[in-house]
């Protein structure tokens, strides 16, 4: 028998504990009448359904027929119902026992939904606690997606055959969810069709997936740092939060958010990130430099270079108006304090979504990008990061210049430094931060400093706010040593046993 039906007959055997007390109320013999039939009912189903699973010959359908004897005797004196209510409480007990020692459960099913493979780290601790459990069957079943930036030129993609080879992946159109019905369900994806730039098929829309599963769970693809209510609610109201039965929280101070909200905190499971695990194994010792970056990047100070979604087609729009295009400014001026260095290295790795971005809202800014790429490939030390995943560019930079971007959140997370292109955030906005990104490095503001005297730094090694920033981070991440996976998939298995 599955999980999930053990645990509806266990509901069940609530039912009928209630249906005892309700006859003890003064009812009338209409009422009492209706009560024991329903229960009589009741133990019938309870008794089919284990016969279809586990035969007629077990102690728990024995236990069931005699529970029905007693239904019917107090069926036959009405009168004395309070004293069958007794009897009857006491037979429940022993068949509540019965079902939870004789029924065996088969193993239990837990099914991942990854659409984009950069987006896994979500779910991978997870999956790496499940897949130690002998006791339950996992399945990993990226689904596709649809590119939907540009409407003239709506595409499909599908990442399945990227995945690293130890993970077990099942093509989507061999998995029926609704056949297989998981136990638990995890998903990354939070926005259905409520994204502008990607969409899933609306088979694994929440709301409909959730049909299938006793429990739907939201493991966020990204991790909260700064919060305003007038900009930020967005990320924590999406059809996947509203929808999932749990929702995976980094922090007690994101629990906090969420239910300032209206979530019940009975839905949030403060258990940590599991990105926060995933990105604390990105080490030169855990991961294999790829080999078309050895050439370029080896003995090398190196620099990751992470460019937001947004930052060109903002720039160019602000450029319109008054003429300032910061965007390729400050990507010129990095060319400049990097490229062709014997000593220093740059990984350059754009938002996985930039050019379908560009397409859909802001084609000025294709030239410049594939000008900059151009700048990069003819260079003997700068190398673009193309892969799904960004494991490699954390594992082999020694520290991130980036714009505005929740990347800057797991970066922090490898200890190493953090240059931003703009200034800090204000002390209003950091009071309610989960994270506090201020004990980064900035472009302009107080403390401001160069590119160049950035990399000259981190080439040093200097890094004067190291201590402060862990400190912080280690309160914005609750099982920050890297259990948060481990946690989660505990208590998701506690409760659907």
């Amino acid at each position: 028998m599955r999980c999930y039906e053990k645990k509806r007959l266990l509901d069940s055997i609530d039912l009928l504990y209630k249906a005892a007390d309700d006859l003890k109320n003064n009812r009338t013999y209409s009422e009492k009448t209706e009560i024991l039939q329903l229960s009589q009912q009741m133990a019938i189903t309870i008794g089919e359904n284990i016969e279809e699973h586990c035969g007629c010959d077990t102690r728990t359908v024995r236990l069931l027929e005699e529970l029905c004897e007693i239904l019917y005797k107090a069926f036959n004196n009405l009168d004395a119902t309070e004293h069958y209510a007794t009897l009857l409480k006491l037979h429940i007990e022993k068949i509540e026992k019965s079902i939870t020692d004789e029924i065996k459960c088969e193993k239990l099913k837990i099914l991942f939904l990854p659409y984009k493979l950069s987006m896994w780290t979500a779910m991978e601790s997870i999956w790496e606690a499940a897949m130690k459990d002998d006791e339950c069957h996992v399945s990993v079943v990226p689904i596709p997606y649809y590119n939907i930036a540009d409407k003239d030129n709506i595409t499909m993609s599908y990442e399945g055959m990227e995945y690293p080879k130890e993970i077990n992946i099942i093509d989507y159109r061999g998995y029926d969810v609704e056949k297989e019905h998981p136990e638990i369900i995890i998903i990354h994806n939070p926005y259905d069709n409520a994204n502008k730039i990607t969409s899933i098929p609306e088979e694994y829309y929440s709301k409909n997936i959730k049909k299938h599963t006793e429990c739907l769970v939201y493991s966020p693809y990204f991790t909260f740092s700064t919060y305003d209510v007038t900009k930020s609610s967005f990320l924590f109201i999406q059809p996947g939060t509203l929808y999932s039965d749990k929702i995976i929280v980094q922090s007690e101070r994101v629990k906090e958010l969420f239910m300032s909200l209206g979530f019940s905190d009975k839905r949030l499971m403060v258990t940590g990130s599991p990105k926060a695990d995933a990105v604390r194994k990105y080490t030169k010792e855990n991961v294999d430099m790829p080999e078309e970056w050895k050439e370029k990047l080896e003995g090398k100070k190196v620099f990751l270079l992470n460019t937001h979604l947004n930052y060109f087609p903002r720039s160019f729009e602000n450029a319109l108006k008054t003429g300032n295009n910061y965007a390729v400014r400050f990507h010129d001026e990095i060319l400049e304090a990097i490229k062709d260095r014997d000593d220093v290295g740059l990984i350059w790795r754009p938002h996985p979504l930039l050019k379908n971005k560009v397409y859909d809202s802001a084609k000025e800014c294709i030239e410049y990008i594939e000008y900059f790429e151009k700048q990069l490939i003819e260079s003997n030390n700068c190398v673009i990061d193309t892969y799904g995943e960004y494991k490699y560019s954390f594992a082999y930079s020694d520290a991130m210049i980036s714009t505005w971007s929740s990347l800057i959140n797991e970066y922090m997370i490898t200890e190493k430094p953090v240059m931003i292109f703009q200034g800090k955030i204000s002390e209003e906005v950091i009071k309610e931060a989960v994270i506090n990104r201020n004990l980064n490095y900035f472009r302009f503001g107080d403390g401001g400093i160069t590119f160049l005297e950035f990399i000259e730094n981190v080439k040093c090694g200097i890094d004067e706010k190291k201590e402060e920033r862990m400190n912080n981070l280690k309160q914005a991440f609750t099982n920050f040593g890297g259990n948060a996976g481990q946690e989660a998939y505990v208590q998701l298995k506690n409760i659907l046993i």
